[in-house]
């Protein structure tokens, strides 16, 4: 190779290797940059897991004693109109009772 060649496979390493730092720079910066968007404690301020499927439990189970809100008459026969009537506006089936 002759000299001028060398000077220009030298020259090309060299640039080669200030493009890595300057990426290398600038994937450390996004980085950087990222993690400062982090929350310091992720989760700290939620209640301990499983806490809101206990509470749903326990507010529509019934304990022993607890009196019991009876369906009969008038109240089932009004829910299960309720119940059997369409949505408002939707049309209603050939079979529906009325």
């Amino acid at each position: 190779m002759t000299d001028y060649h060398m000077k220009r496979v030298a020259a090309r390493q060299d640039g080669n290797a200030a493009w890595g730092a300057i990426r290398w720079l600038g994937v450390f910066a996004l980085a950087l940059a990222l993690s400062a968007c982090m929350a310091p404690r992720p989760g700290a301020d939620l209640p301990p897991y499983g806490d809101s499927v206990r509470h749903t439990k326990q507010i529509q189970a019934y304990e022993p004693g607890d009196a019991v809100p009876p369906l009969h008459g008038a109240k089932a026969a009004e829910a299960m109109r309720t119940y059997r009537q369409p949505a408002s506006g939707a049309p209603q089936a050939p079979g529906a009772m009325q």
